[in-house]
């Protein structure tokens, strides 16, 4: 088996020869946080517990000038606009690609080519050494491919390689009119809710949610609330699991183990103070017991991931107690910022304790100018 890369939504990919291989990961990734596990298989699964979501398949083309319409080409332009454009047609792909994913083939000198605009783009390709390694379109649509096909002739060879995913099956099918030829071709599982995971919370989960509240506050010296200042009802947590809080943005994550809610970890922004609204405040906790295996780790690299491809959101703070070291050293690893301090702002013990204020400003284009290409 290999490994083959673990996104910051949290998913790991694997490719694996046989349905042995997917049960030994099975065990062994049960204790390693993550939100999903793809398997690229080279043989059918009908046993397992595990959702089956098409083909990965790769294609040999020949290059050849096909006529239609033409249209020009642009090549990447590191613009937000662009990037979250090309970030809402990628969502059409089974497989999640993130923004990440997209700067890490930006910095290997991989050739981005769009067409389209700032407000929606027709159709992306990124190509490199004779392979496209991603394409799709807004619409499968003769013209447009036809169009791509063309554009792709001027930085390839005779022949090149082409990986579809397994939701273009159409695209495929569409490729196949041009003389695409199939060389190599994997099933596609998924499995979710498996041993230590994240997710986002459901309606049944306000008791869960206010049992690890209760548990949190009662055991914590670096939250600002207590126990005894802990408020909020089953009910009024089911209200924010809704999302109908009408002057907030709330975007909540969990982790969990055995049905049981082992971490929190949201963001909130004030949508009635205009000035304000694309400002989001995180937190996070984690019970006791299972910090130190990535968790708080996997939650915040996942809301820092969403927030740099949301343009509501430009800029991500929490705040953190001066008696709280790992936690302050996590947030300067994951690209967080100290702006300030608010001196002896809390009392705990007979003892004063400093609020450190971090951010991190989310948007992709800085993250593209900081990775230069190789």
């Amino acid at each position: 088996m290999r490994k083959i890369y673990r996104n910051d939504y949290g998913d790991f990919f694997f490719h694996v020869k046989d349905n042995t291989e997917i049960i030994n990961i099975l065990e062994n990734t049960i204790n390693i946080p993550k939100r999903n596990i793809y398997f690229f298989s080279e043989v059918k699964n009908d046993t397992l517990y595990i959702n089956n979501i098409g083909k990965f398949s790769v294609f040999k083309m020949k290059n050849k000038y096909v006529q239609g319409n033409t249209q020009t080409f642009l090549d990447f332009i590191i613009e937000n606009e662009i990037i979250y454009s090309i970030l809402k047609l990628l969502k059409k792909i089974n497989i999640p690609f993130t923004v990440w994913d997209l700067i890490n083939f930006y910095k290997s000198g991989y050739t981005f080519r769009f067409l389209g605009n700032e407000n929606e783009i027709l159709a992306f390709y990124i190509v490199k050494n004779n392979k496209v390694e991603l394409m799709e379109f807004s619409v499968y649509n003769p013209s447009l491919i036809l169009q791509a096909l063309n554009d792709i002739k001027n930085y390839t060879a005779d022949e090149y390689l082409i990986s579809l995913y397994p939701s273009q099956e159409k695209l495929k099918n569409a490729l196949k009119k041009y003389g695409a030829i199939l060389q190599k071709e994997y099933y596609v599982f998924v499995k979710g809710n498996h041993g230590i995971h994240i997710d986002y919370p459901n309606k049944n989960d306000s008791k869960n949610l206010l049992d690890f509240f209760n548990t949190i506050f009662e055991n914590s010296e670096t939250l600002l609330t207590t126990a005894d200042e802990f408020d909020l009802s089953e009910k009024e947590i089911k209200t924010l699991i809704d999302f109908s809080n009408k002057n907030f943005g709330f975007r909540t994550l969990i982790a969990r183990y055995n049905e049981n809610i082992i971490a929190n970890c949201d963001i909130q922004w004030n949508l009635k103070r205009r000035r304000i609204q694309k400002t989001a405040k995180l937190g996070v906790s984690v019970l006791e017991r299972f910090r130190g295996i990535g968790i708080g780790r996997l939650l915040i690299k996942n809301h820092i991931t969403w927030c740099l491809e949301n343009p509501k959101i430009h800029r991500l703070e929490l705040e953190v107690f001066s008696n709280n070291p790992k936690a302050y050293e996590l947030y300067k690893k994951l690209g967080f910022i100290e702006e300030g301090k608010r001196r002896e702002a809390v009392y705990i013990k007979n003892k004063y304790y400093d609020i450190i204020m971090m951010g991190i400003i989310t948007e992709p284009k800085n993250i593209f100018l900081e990775n230069k290409r190789g």
